[in-house]
């Protein structure tokens, strides 16, 4: 019999982060262990697990991108797909296995060569296929085998379901190692929590998950990506389940996934926008937290194409190690956030998302709702400065290397593309939509470039030495997004109304190198007082996402800033 430590050692590699994965200060760093959570080919097996479960196929497909792309051999998603019909029936893995053929043939298509990892290997064991059934469950439940056939309970009732799971489900499935056992315990609480109603199989398996290694915060996890995606009434039923088997076991409740990083606590959280989309952030506090004590907040929204484990969380964490308490969150349609269709650029969502963590705060117990600013990087910056104008509990603005995103797709970067040019767009878009309204694949375009050519410029550079380079990059920041999405940037104007945020202060920092430096001259001269442009020596745009030397300037300013007007 195989040892259940070894499985925890497996699901060590498997389900945690290991290492340093980026150069750069990223937020997935020094996680605390006893908190670890689950890495993207796992977030992606959940997902993948409920979307084919429930037979939401729309959503499913997409998933089974972000898998690949994510690391998960076809092999692998394969098996899960096969897996999940022991829990949701032939028609709902059918229909999955026949989605996943389509995205296959899809990227085939498009020249794309998936990894299709190792196959099974042979079962050589002879053994009466009952008793290598009984072991294997015997050895997720870590309990010696019973001797015989079970004959009491559903086994005595119907003797032959108890042959099927034992011969068929724990030695035929089971058995079969392209996917752990850990694994398989991942898809099947997927499976079972996005449905609904199977508490008793839940908290079964649940049960066999921390058997086999996956801990208590990793199992919220799986309850937060329910939530996020599938159904907020499952997952609180499946967070009673958790809790209710964590007290029977002497343990905690507390399962929310930690992390400490130079003395500041990061917390997971959730928090539902307007539009009936959860956001999923994650929550600093200061170095020397005091529970009992109420603090001034900030925002901070990511650049367009990016997440929060980038520059936005970065400028949190360094903010709260200066006394503040800050957010940063993924966007609606990225990263961890829920939204469907993924990947599409809305405007009013993004919007709508710093309003939602301005919601989330104004009710933390240790927020002074008196006292919350925004910081927005890039094109963050120009839907900060919208939020602004809406949304009076919003004292005080700063934007570092802002965006005008509308501006920036009707005319470009320099204000280069002509009305004409902007006119055959839009026709394109409208084509494109009609297209895909009629079953055609959709069409998505890459903010920043997988490979340089001689031909790009030097912003362009500058960017995919941040964004495709271990000094920024992150896997949930693809900065792909659906080109039917041009036209609602289009019809993005974030300073139409920027007089109205006065008499709360503005302050727009930006590289004196910055090719996008108009954009935060051009808010400056409409906005009105107080407001103040603050130009950083020597930088660039990027420069001012994460270089040290640059932050030592923008840094101190954001501080003075938020400490005059945050109260």
């Amino acid at each position: 019999m195989r040892k259940i430590s070894l499985f925890i050692t497996i699901m060590t590699v498997l389900l945690g982060i290991s290492g340093n994965m980026y150069a750069q200060e990223n937020e997935n760093d020094m996680l605390d262990k006893k908190h670890e959570s689950l890495d993207r080919p796992s977030q992606k097996i959940v997902t993948i697990a409920a979307f084919t479960a429930r037979g939401e196929l729309d959503k499913l497909k997409p998933e089974l991108v972000a898998g690949l792309e994510a690391g998960l051999t076809v092999n692998e998603i394969k098996e899960v797909l096969v897996h999940l019909y022991a829990y949701c029936g032939f028609p709902r893995s059918l229909r999955g296995l026949q989605t996943f053929m389509t995205v296959l043939d899809e990227r085939k298509a498009a020249g794309i060569n998936d990894n299709w990892g190792r196959e099974a290997s042979p079962i050589t064991d002879t053994r009466d296929k009952y008793e290598r059934g009984k072991e294997i469950l015997s050895e997720l439940q870590d309990i010696t085998p019973p001797e015989g056939r079970a004959t009491a309970g559903y086994a005595g009732f119907s003797p032959e379901i108890e042959t099927f799971l034992k011969e068929h489900l724990f030695a035929d499935i089971f058995e079969r190692d392209v996917l752990t056992y850990a694994q398989r315990e991942l898809v099947t609480v997927s499976v079972i929590a996005s449905l609904g109603g199977l508490e008793p199989m839940l908290n079964s398996h649940m049960n066999l998950s921390m058997n086999v290694g996956i801990t208590p915060a990793q199992l919220q996890q799986i309850i937060n990506i329910i939530e996020v995606n599938v159904s907020k009434e499952n997952a609180d039923a499946a967070k009673a389940v958790l809790n209710e088997l964590l007290q029977t076991k002497g343990l905690s409740t507390e399962t929310e996934i930690s992390k400490m990083v130079n003395g500041v606590r990061i917390d997971k959280v959730f928090f539902p926008n307007r539009l009936y989309n959860n956001v999923v952030g994650n929550l600093y506090f200061p170095s020397n937290y005091d529970a009992n004590k109420k603090y001034p907040a900030i925002v901070v929204g990511h650049p367009f194409g990016g997440v929060k484990e980038q520059t936005s969380g970065l400028h949190a964490r360094k903010m709260a190690e200066l006394g503040y308490i800050t957010l940063a969150f993924d966007a609606t349609h990225y990263g961890e956030s829920g939204g469907y269709p993924r990947y599409i650029e809305s405007p009013e969502a993004r919007v709508e998302d710093f309003n939602a963590a301005v919601d989330y705060l104004s009710n933390h117990k240790n927020v002074n709702p008196e006292a919350i600013g925004v910081i927005g990087i890039c094109g963050g910056g120009g839907y900060s400065v919208s939020a602004a104008q809406i949304d009076h509990r919003i004292k005080a603005v700063a934007t570092i290397s802002m965006y005008d995103m509308g501006r920036a797709r009707r005319q470009g970067l320099g204000d280069v593309i002509t009305y004409e040019q902007r006119m055959k767009t839009l026709d394109d878009i409208a084509g494109q939509r009609t297209k895909e309204f009629g079953g055609a694949a959709r069409k998505d375009i890459a903010a920043i470039p997988t490979q340089l050519s001689d031909s790009d410029t030097e912003n362009t550079r500058e960017f995919f030495d941040y964004y495709r380079t271990p000094r920024g990059g992150h896997p949930n920041s693809t900065t792909s997004y659906s080109y039917t999405s041009l036209a609602p940037m289009m019809n993005f104007f974030p300073f139409a109304q920027i007089e109205t945020i006065s008499p709360r202060p503005l302050l727009f920092i930006v590289g004196e190198r910055a090719v996008s430096a108009y954009f935060s001259e051009d808010a400056y001269s409409k906005a009105a007082q107080p407001k103040e442009l603050f130009v950083v020596p020597g930088a660039s745009h990027v420069d001012l996402y994460d270089r040290p030397e640059y932050m030592a300037v923008s840094l101190p300013k954001l501080d003075s800033f938020f400490k005059q007007y945050l109260k």
